[in-house]
């Protein structure tokens, strides 16, 4: 499902007293190990921190703002959400990322390009802050002529308030590679040693959202984590799509790989966080989980060279997995339709993590273009629908909007007849403070697709004690729904996280939570973690 407008009405209480929680020091930690971590906010003596982590245990230190970390060997990596949580409410969520690397902390002065800190042991997590206007963190690591480095930074993905930019520089001072941005603000770094020696990773950031100073930033909360290997790293599985039910052979895609164990077979009981046709997956050698397409059968690949109308591959309803390999690359996809059919075209890029910028066209039996798409709505892919006007057979087209395409530049095309469904849109997923014997209004507003027919409900979960909100049909014809949070005027006070949830009432019923974004205006790309399935609620005793 999609996202989009949350609303609330009277009833809200003054926040005077909720926490807000700016950052966390280690913002993340490797998967079995303990460590403590620093909250950064206004966060009084009552403030407890609330994870929705399984297997993460945080117990106050007995120092102010500090809390004892313990990550069990078996919690999955990713990206995590924690609140700020007293009698008064809950902090906006910071992200806590979790992950396989043996991990260090930044240590100061690192500035200058003649003084890094030199890393002992790779691959490594460093955990580390920008933490004073101007500042330059480098860190120095030996390698090979001919070896890779691989590198990603969270910054953005952790919410600071942070452009960074990453440098590599070699021992005559000179910068040898600059990278930005990646999947979003924050950067990736791919870069092969000319020769032996001893090289420097920078970091340094610009703020965001953007000031009229272009001077580096830096605070006490513009924390970051550096993932850094020399090692075998896999970016990508090819095609990044499998079968929701079974085993999918796919190949690795990366950096410092065996050519000889490339082939990996991906079992759908591996997959996690399954929503809107994707899910992630961990395997070993990753710097943080990939994202991959849900498909009905195993994906094809496509047949190179496609670049012409004679060379196009013949496809049928499914997935297919593709790579824009330079300038010149075009991906040509050849179906057989009939006067009257209604078919449907996805790329699956950049939504996936991977760097290709698509342009999907569609070229009917006479040669003529008759729809293009280089993004849709809120995705930052396209997709396109339309309607055969004739016998033939039709081409879909995949390019690089920009023309520039590259070994890493691949998508998944999905093909097929538009399916009904529907999306609700949530604005954001702030925590709520309602005080007993008020109500609070939540709007969602659902948009039907494809002759999509209910019918819907919406419910709201996990509601305290002495707070009722009834269940609201959803129009036949979708549109705005008013959901009406009521406590009682005796009710107890409450802090926990509720969920809305919407209940398909068709043959047999199914359900489905629906989350908010969590970035807002802010967004600047996607990451594994832009929105939440919860929404905080505490409530106030009346007076």
């Amino acid at each position: 499902m999609g996202l989009g407008a949350l609303a609330l009405s009277a009833g809200v209480s003054l926040r005077a007293e909720v926490p807000t929680l700016q950052a966390l020091f280690p913002a993340g930690g490797q998967v079995g190990s303990t460590f403590t971590i620093a909250a950064s906010g206004k966060l009084d003596d009552k403030a407890t921190l609330w994870t929705e982590t399984p297997g993460l245990t945080l117990t106050p230190s007995g120092k102010k703002r500090e809390w004892n970390v313990s990550l069990s060997a078996e919690t999955k990596p990713g990206l995590y959400l924690i609140h700020a949580v007293n009698e008064d409410g809950a902090s906006e969520p910071r992200w806590f990322s979790v992950g396989t690397l043996p991990e260090i902390t930044e240590s100061e002065p690192n500035d200058a390009w003649e003084k890094p800190q030199v890393l002992q042991q790779m691959p490594v997590c460093i955990n580390g802050k920008l933490d004073k206007g101007g500042d330059v963190d480098g860190y120095s690591l030996k390698l090979r002529e001919g070896q890779t480095l691989v590198g990603m930074v969270e910054a953005y993905t952790l919410g600071s308030g942070v452009d960074v930019m990453a440098h590599v520089v070699n021992e005559a001072g000179e910068r040898v590679l600059t990278a930005s941005d990646g999947r979003n603000l924050d950067p990736v770094i791919v870069f092969k040693a000319p020769k032996d020696g001893r090289y420097m990773v920078q970091i340094a950031g610009f703020s965001h959202p953007p000031t009229a100073d272009e001077r580096f930033t830096g605070s006490a909360t513009m924390v970051y984590r550096l993932h850094l290997s020399s090692g075998p790293v896999v970016t990508q599985l090819f095609p990044a799509a499998v079968m929701k039910s079974g085993k999918t052979e796919l190949t690795l895609h990366g950096h410092n790989l065996d050519q000889s164990k490339l082939k990996t077979t991906i079992d759908s009981a591996q997959l996690r966080n399954i929503e809107d046709g994707t899910a992630q997956i961990s395997l070993p050698n990753t710097l943080a989980p990939l994202q991959i397409v849900l498909c009905d059968k195993a994906p094809a690949t496509e047949k190179e060279p496609n670049d012409t109308k004679e060379q196009a591959t013949p496809v049928e309803a499914g997935c297919m997995g593709g790579r824009i390999t330079g300038k010149e690359d075009v991906d040509r996809y050849a179906i057989t339709l009939k006067k009257g059919d209604r078919m449907g075209a996805r790329v699956w890029s950049k939504e996936l993590g991977l760097p290709l910028d698509s342009l999907l066209k569609i070229e009917g039996p006479d040669g003529k273009f008759s729809s293009t798409s280089d993004d849709s709505g809120n995705s930052p892919d396209p997709q396109l629908q339309w309607n055969a006007p004739m016998d033939g057979v039709y081409q879909v087209i995949v390019s690089d909007l920009f023309h520039k395409g590259s070994d890493d530049a691949s998508y998944v095309l999905e093909i097929g007849p538009p399916q009904p469904g529907y999306s609700v849109a949530l604005a954001d997923a702030k925590p709520i403070v309602l005080t007993a014997g008020k109500t609070v209004s939540l709007k969602a507003k659902f948009n039907f697709r494809n002759g999509f027919k209910g019918p819907l409900a919406v419910r709201m979960g996990n509601l305290p004690t002495g707070v009722f909100c009834p269940e609201t049909p959803v129009p036949e014809k979708g549109g705005e729904v008013e959901l009406k949070i009521q406590a009682a005027a005796n009710a107890s006070a409450a802090s926990q996280p509720v969920n809305v949830t919407i209940w398909d009432k068709s043959d047999p019923p199914k359900f489905q939570r629906v989350e908010g974004p969590l970035r807002g205006e802010t967004l600047r790309g996607t990451s594994l973690r832009d929105s939440g399935p919860t929404i905080w609620l505490t409530v106030k005793a009346g007076q």
